[in-house]
């Protein structure tokens, strides 16, 4: 209703029916209550997608109406507020109390609607005081005048009248509207806007009008200024056959449960006058303005039988006529005009709904009992409120792999009496079997991450029920692997787990997922499938840290960034956890959901990391993909300020992998700057994953040792990189078993002070031979010079390493 316009309706007010009274000499401050469009301050109620009540809205079109009529009455107004721009308006309720003070008016009142539980709807007026002593007595005497007539238009269920001592229970002044005030002051509360056939009833203008009308006549009241000499006819037009849904809570007492009519045309008669509704569905229609006398008011709309009803109009009185329309009758057999499922179609959801749609209201107990499914399944019939789709829900699964058959026999009855000339009838047949949509290592796959997910897809919502001794995962000599399970994706057909502890390099592994796993149908897979895959290389990478997503407040948020677009913004996210760190005590993840096929994700640093000069040096981040098919990419900034968007890979793994570039493939000249990290939406990936970062490294040094690579002797490795901050590697090798009946040898790897104070254990256990990496975290340290001692056996070495920070 964001309706500035209106006050140009506003000018149009009848002069007539106020000639004969007077306000003349009288200061009237009005503040229609809220701000426009603030959450802090203003209350909204969403009504559908795309239609919502704002309170400020309702507020401020019953201020408008209200000042011209005061005005037209001889009145002074002063408004608080006239439009719903929040800059134009007071910031706070001591600036409003202020403005009435300032002006020396003879009156304020405040215009609210009021809101609780949505099954409510009363008038409610307040002033400041006790409710039998008000702090001033003439805010009590307007009123019991303003609830009186604000309850007769709005039709309301009762009024209250209350001190704000008394009805917040404070027993002093509470509201600040009211606190400093000097003069007389009442708030109204004319309805409550969260009663949804109220909330649609405060988007209509005429409604709002009327209860503008009921505060004028409460004003003239007050200062004895007499009465309208003419009155107003209104009402609400509704459909008899049709009800609103259960969600608006219609008080019973009303007729609140009949549909209301959109745009309904109404006629008064004598005097042609003409009003049109809105489509705000609230059937309300207003005559004001209108001279005492007998009327007939006449209603009509579209496929409805006119309506005609008499009324007599009292000056300085509001007079309804509410009229529930009937149909015109259709004298014709009713036709089927769609159904689903359709007709011989296979692989039908075992749950899913049957629809019929005829093209005229039916008669529903007939129509039900002329319906028939065979095989016979029980179920529930349900009308949609014209009673022309009629939608059967079975209470239990179909038979897996059924054929069903729906027939409606000419004993299908309209509302009007006329049974369907001929007998319909169509077949569909249910889901047999439980179809696996992919899985993740595929069958003979290389290369994959020693911490992999495992993600197996299936066409339906797992039933957790069936997968009992149904999942295996196993090594080469046939061991089950401890496991760590996502059970929260079941009910998306997918069930996903990953290794407790990383998994043997370059070594084969087997999964088998077999038969009987049912969904959320009943229905079950018939098929056993076995993926075999190897684990890649153990390949060992040393550099710099450059960043290690240990802390917040580095990344900007996904949302944030100019270059995101495409996303749905609440499901999208970026957020340091403990969740799933590669090294440390956190990573970065990334929750993402695109809202289509162009979308893109930036998650940039505030700060830049300086890289250097293009070389053969590379830099790269350790990421834990999700499989999804879309595209990373890193963004680079050149000397020159120009942006290098560069693709890295298609997130087709899972686990961690390193994902790194030699700068010299940078495109550009310059010096070298890391921006940030994207994903793209690849037109084939999915909409939506989640993706884990950590560790930013570079001048990344890589090793790759294979199974059968035995050291031939003991060796400690000068840390890397060194000096360090707050992250160092420290690598050694052991040869062949010194103690095999204990399962290696016995290796200590310890970390001191330079007064040989012990600080840190990084090793102190039985190894076999092989060649070995460990990362001491010194975050808690402090900076100086530390030694590292290497004891195997008779072996022992040390060496120095520097901690900056």
């Amino acid at each position: 209703m964001k309706k500035i316009i209106l006050l140009i309706g506003l000018a149009l007010l009848s002069l007539s029916s106020l000639q004969a009274q007077s306000l003349a000499g009288y200061k009237i401050c009005i503040n229609p209550g809220h701000r426009g469009y603030n959450p802090a301050y203003d209350r909204y109620i969403p009504l559908t997608s795309e239609i919502a009540f704002w309170e400020s809205e309702g507020n401020l079109a019953k201020g408008l109406y209200l000042k011209t009529m005061l005005e037209n009455l001889g009145a002074t107004v002063v408004m608080t507020r006239t439009t719903q721009v929040p800059s134009d308006n007071p910031e706070s309720l001591s600036q409003i109390v202020a403005i009435a003070n300032s002006n020396n008016v003879d009156y304020f009142h405040s215009i609210h609607s009021n809101a609780q539980n949505k099954a409510t709807n009363y008038t409610l007026i307040l002033f400041q005081g006790r409710t039998s002593a008000p702090t001033y007595p003439g805010s009590l005497i307007m009123a019991n005048y303003s609830a009186e007539n604000i309850l007769k238009i709005n039709r309301t269920t009762k009024k209250m009248i209350a001190g704000d001592f008394d009805f917040y229970g404070t027993g002093q002044a509470y509201l600040g509207v009211f606190k400093g005030l000097n003069m007389p002051g009442t708030l109204s509360e004319g309805s409550f806007h969260d009663y949804t056939p109220e909330s649609w009833r405060l988007k209509c203008e005429s409604y709002l009008k009327h209860e503008a009308w009921a505060i004028a006549r409460s004003f003239l009241q007050y200062f004895n200024g007499g009465i309208l000499t003419e009155g107003i006819v209104a009402g609400i037009v509704r459909d008899m056959l049709e009800t609103v849904p259960t969600t608006y809570n219609p008080i019973s007492s009303t007729n609140d449960r009949y549909k209301p009519i959109n745009n309904v045309k109404v006629k008064l008669e004598p005097g042609g006058k003409t009003y049109t509704g809105d489509g705000y569905n609230n059937g309300y229609y207003m005559f004001d303005g209108v001279t005492p006398g007998n009327y007939k008011v006449i209603v009509e709309v579209d496929r409805m039988r006119p309506d005609t009803a008499t009324v007599i109009v009292k000056a300085n009185e509001s007079v309804f006529s509410d009229r529930l329309m009937t149909l015109n009758p259709i004298l014709e057999p009713p036709k089927v005009v769609n159904y689903s499922p359709a007709d011989s179609v296979n692989e039908v959801s075992n749950v899913a709904p049957v629809v019929i749609d005829f093209d005229i209201r039916m008669n529903a107990a007939e129509t039900q009992n002329a319906v028939s499914i065979s095989p016979a399944v029980d179920g529930s019939f349900k009308w949609d409120t014209d009673f022309k789709k009629l939608t059967f829900t079975p209470s239990k699964c179909y038979v897996p792999g059924g054929r069903y058959t729906v027939k409606v026999s000419t004993a299908a009855k309209t509302h009007f009496g006329f049974y369907l000339e001929k007998e319909k009838s169509f077949s569909f047949t249910t889901r047999s079997k439980l179809n696996l949509v992919s899985i993740y290592p595929k069958n003979g796959a290389t290369d994959i991450s020693k911490t992999v997910l495992v993600r197996i897809a299936f066409e339906k919502g797992i039933n957790a029920v069936t997968l009992a001794q149904k999942i295996f995962f196993t090594d080469s000599l046939g061991a089950s692997v401890p496991l760590t399970v996502n059970q929260a994706k079941y009910s998306q057909g997918i069930i996903e787990f990953e290794p407790k502890t990383p998994l043997t390099p370059n070594s084969l592994y087997k999964v088998v997922v077999k038969e009987g796993i049912g969904d959320v149908e009943f229905v079950y897979s018939p098929t056993t499938y076995t993926v075999e895959y190897r684990t890649e290389k153990n390949y060992t990478f040393t550099g710099n840290i450059l960043e290690g997503f240990e802390n917040d407040n580095v990344w900007q948020a996904p949302a944030s960034s100019p270059n995101t677009k495409g996303i749905n913004t609440s499901l999208t996210s970026f957020s340091i956890l403990n969740t799933k760190p590669k090294s440390g005590s956190f990573s970065g993840r990334l929750e993402y959901t695109f809202s289509g096929k162009d979308g893109e994700i930036e998650i940039a640093k505030f700060i830049p990391i300086p890289l250097g000069n293009s070389s053969a040096a590379e830099f790269g981040v350790w990421v834990f993909g999700d499989a999804s098919g879309n595209t990373l990419e890193y963004r680079f900034i050149r000397e020159n300020s120009t942006i290098e968007k560069v693709k890295i890979d298609t997130l087709n793994w899972t686990g961690w992998k390193l994902k790194k570039i030699p700068l010299n493939q940078i495109p550009g000249t310059g010096s070298i700057q890391f921006k940030s990290i994207s994903v793209t939406q690849s037109g084939n990936g999915s909409l939506s994953g989640r993706i884990y970062f950590d560790e930013c490294l570079s001048n990344i040094i890589t090793d790759v040792y294979t199974d059968n690579s035995i050291p031939s002797e003991f060796r400690l490795e000068q840390n890397y990189p060194n000096p360090f901050n707050p992250e160092t590697t420290i690598k050694y090798t052991i040869p062949a078993s010194l103690n095999p009946s204990k399962g290696g040898t016995l290796v200590s790897l310890k970390v001191f002070d330079l007064l040989g104070g012990e600080v840190a254990t990084l090793v102190n256990e039985y190894q076999q031979a092989g060649s070995y990496v460990k990362t001491l975290h010194a975050k808690s340290l402090p900076s100086g010079v530390y030694f590292y001692r290497l004891q195997a056996g008779s072996f022992s070495e040390t060496k120095k390493m520097l901690l900056i920070k």
